[in-house]
């Protein structure tokens, strides 16, 4: 009985120290620490590099100024061919067609019609960039007080009787004084523009009927 119990314990023993190696090999190979693991964890992602932020475009380069003689001459040039004498015989033609709703006398009845003149300046207005300095100064007012004469007389008439008050009279007066600088400037666009670059329309928009 004792013999059978010995070898059985003998048989056992190895199969336990067997299982033990396999066991303890095993631990041994396993890193402790995971995040050592390299390619031996699953989850790991690899490294990204970040996305490079984006270059904005370079800015447009504006057109330089005209500042030569010779520069601002063929500039005037190309505004004035390319609708610039267009824009101002339509409003040297239109301005001298509205002074027709002018009073002569106090009693004397007028219609008044800037109709025209006011779609002229819209053009006017889009040409308004005169490339030469004294030229473009004398345009711009040119616009800006035919523009504001006009609406001055305008706000001034009523609309439900046919007699002004002394206000109304005088500020129909203000607002046609102010007309005549508007024209007067655009005496001096156009007399300019022929006197210093030979730039003159034909016929005279000023005789035209």
């Amino acid at each position: 009985m004792s013999t059978w119990s010995g070898e059985r314990d003998s048989v056992l023993l190895p199969l336990l120290m067997i299982v033990m190696a396999l066991l303890l090999s095993a631990c041994a190979g396993a890193d402790p620490d995971p995040a050592k693991g390299g390619a031996a964890n699953p989850t790991a992602q690899p490294a990204t590099s970040p996305s490079p932020t984006p270059t904005p475009p370079p800015s447009p380069t504006a057109s330089p100024t005209p500042t030569t003689a010779a520069e601002i001459a063929e500039a005037v040039n190309h505004w004035y061919a390319y609708g610039g004498e267009t824009a101002m015989v339509s409003l040297i033609k239109e301005a001298v067609k509205a002074q027709a709703g002018r009073p002569r006398g106090e009693l004397e009845t007028v219609t008044v019609d800037f109709g025209g003149l006011m779609e002229a300046l819209s053009t006017a207005r889009v040409f308004r960039s005169l490339p030469d300095p004294k030229t473009g100064t004398a345009w711009a007012a040119a616009i800006e007080h035919l523009d504001e004469g006009a609406r001055e007389v305008l706000d001034a008439l009523p609309k439900d009787r046919m007699i002004l008050t002394p206000g109304e009279t005088g500020q129909v007066l203000r607002g046609w004084n102010t007309y005549d600088e508007g024209l007067k400037s655009l005496k001096a666009t156009q007399a300019r523009l022929d006197r210093t670059f030979g730039l003159k329309p034909s016929p005279d928009p000023w005789e035209a009927r």
